[in-house]
């Protein structure tokens, strides 16, 4: 449409003025068809908007309970993250406590020890001292028996 069409224009008025008309009437023609195929396709659009949306709608609505799923593992996620730091520490207190019981059993273990030996000590005085004991029953039976033998004898 850029080429001037009034060069080839015939030099009389009304062979001029045909060819406008001709001119203006194929454009018509043009512009008609070029209406006829947006109206077209502008019922085809219609018809596979018609088609789609509930596609469009159904997918809107699918993303959005996925952003809303996503944000919910991403919170549970969070909730795990901290749980597990919780664990973390807990063992790390425990281990410490598993620590100081060590230590305590082992002190025990040396006091025990101790309380064996001193044990083992009182048991040994004890024996020495039942053994005393013995022996002095033993002297005052024989005393008694001697002193009563003098008693009977006068």
């Amino acid at each position: 449409m850029s080429e001037d069409l009034t060069k080839d224009l015939p030099s009389s008025a009304g062979e001029k003025l045909t060819q406008i008309l001709s001119t203006v009437q194929r454009l018509d023609s043009t512009v008609e068809r070029l209406d006829s195929r947006l109206g077209s396709l502008e019922q085809k659009v219609e018809e596979r908007l018609y088609d789609t949306r509930p596609i469009w709608e159904k997918v809107n609505t699918d993303i959005a309970e996925l952003q809303a799923g996503q944000h919910r593992l991403t919170e549970g996620q969070q909730r795990l993250t901290e749980g597990q730091q919780r664990l973390t520490e807990g063992q790390q207190r425990l281990e410490e406590g598993q620590q100081r019981l060590e230590e305590g059993l082992e002190f025990f273990r040396g006091e025990s020890r101790d309380v064996r030996t001193l044990l083992r000590d009182i048991f040994r005085r004890l024996s020495i001292f039942n053994d005393t004991l013995v022996t002095m029953q033993a002297d005052y039976r024989d005393i008694y028996d001697r002193v009563r033998e003098i008693e009977r004898q006068r």
